[in-house]
């Protein structure tokens, strides 16, 4: 049984205990190997192999310096975006918590090269984040002149701790000021008519993706419009079944891009595509 943390979570500028498993990591496998004595250590290491085994820890030390790197990024903007949130310890109103993901926020480096496949000129396109969590791909955004960022996340924690982060983010970079978050369960989200930026990181299931889809290709047959959709992930082998899915809708081609580079400051590395209306 893994052990959990809880930290708190700024919401409203008050504290509220949520499970984020980024903190303790180093604490945590200490008390595992306590809890388990140096032979069974040493058993399980020689079960699984050492390949494995370097895999594995060269994994977690990735996960720790790109949790210190989030939090110096966090108190350089002066919000609070890092973290793996723990979904069964926030309040969602909404059967389709079943299907979410952890939250897990874009690294900053990870973002900016993804928006290099995107035009430059975006001051008509309107961002679309789809499972925003504590924000901060919504601030990353801000930074390329969108008329306007929005965020939909069904967590009411996530949601108050993200319109907090907006409030306080101080970054010279930025040049949306238009940001919003709303709280709402992406498959019942009403997409904006305007031309379109939308953000998956891997937020959810395909049992929810294909209904959101399936609203995004009713919204373009409603009000026909330029429409981009950026798909990354680094776990769940997601893109593998997302790139498909999007694609036999028809409404859509996969824009070639650059594979994604090493960044410290990323969890995993992702893999991501980038679509757009034909």
């Amino acid at each position: 049984m893994r052990s959990r943390d809880t930290v708190s979570l700024f919401v409203d500028f008050s504290p509220v205990a949520v499970t984020d498993l980024s903190q303790g990591r180093i604490r945590r496998a200490i008390q595992t190997v306590r809890r388990l004595g140096f032979a069974e250590v040493v058993s399980l290491g020689r079960r699984h192999g050492l390949r494995k085994c370097l895999a594995f820890a060269a994994q977690n030390i990735r996960h720790v310096v790109a949790h210190r790197l989030a939090l110096r990024w966090d108190r350089a903007h002066g919000v609070d975006t890092a973290g793996s949130i723990q979904l069964d310890s926030l309040t969602i109103a909404t059967p389709n918590r079943q299907f979410g993901h952890e939250c897990v926020c874009t690294s900053p480096r990870t973002f900016h090269f993804i928006m290099k496949g995107l035009p430059r000129e975006l001051s008509d396109y309107t961002f679309i984040d789809i499972g925003a969590g504590k924000s901060r791909t919504l601030l990353l955004a801000s930074r390329y002149g969108f008329a306007k960022a929005v965020g939909v996340e069904f967590a009411k924690e996530l949601v108050a701790c993200s319109r907090a982060n907006i409030a306080r983010f101080r970054d010279a970079e930025q040049k949306c000021r238009d940001l919003e978050v709303v709280e709402a369960d992406a498959a019942e989200f009403a997409f904006p008519q305007a031309p379109l930026v939308i953000y998956f990181y891997n937020p959810f299931t395909r049992d929810v993706f294909d209904t959101v889809l399936d609203n995004i290709a009713a919204s373009l047959a409603a009000a026909p419009r330029d429409c981009y959709l950026v798909y990354g992930s680094s776990s769940h082998n997601a893109i593998d079944w997302a790139r498909p899915a999007i694609l036999a809708r028809g409404l859509f081609d996969e824009i070639p891009a650059d594979p994604m580079p090493f960044f410290a400051d990323a969890v995993r590395t992702v893999r991501y595509a980038v679509f757009r209306t034909r």
